[in-house]
């Protein structure tokens, strides 16, 4: 068993190491997607703790997070709701085939 990918990442000036079992270049992305939103906050902060950052940073992600599932489980019902139309649909064209 695989123990993971080690990376070096570096958030708002301070680096760490991480071990995923995503490829490298997923945690990097992920990394600097985070350092983003991170600096973001503290340009519109400039005084905020790391900590402080770091918490108001994960609650913000956390809210994109389910504000995309929430989404994506709309999208989701409004697909099955259109299969189930075509599906409807094509039984009654069958049917109107059949009687022709």
């Amino acid at each position: 068993m695989s123990s993971g990918s080690q990376v070096r990442i570096k958030l708002i000036g301070t680096e760490y190491t991480v071990t995923g079992y995503e490829d490298p270049a997923h945690l990097h992305e992920v990394a600097e997607y985070v350092n983003n939103r991170m600096q973001l906050l503290q340009q519109m902060q400039s005084n905020i703790p790391p900590h402080k950052n770091a918490v108001l940073t994960a609650l913000n992600l956390a809210d994109e997070l389910l504000t995309v599932r929430k989404r994506l489980a709309r999208y989701e019902e409004e697909a099955a709701e259109i299969s189930r139309n075509i599906a409807d649909r094509s039984r009654k064209l069958a049917d109107l085939c059949s009687q022709a």
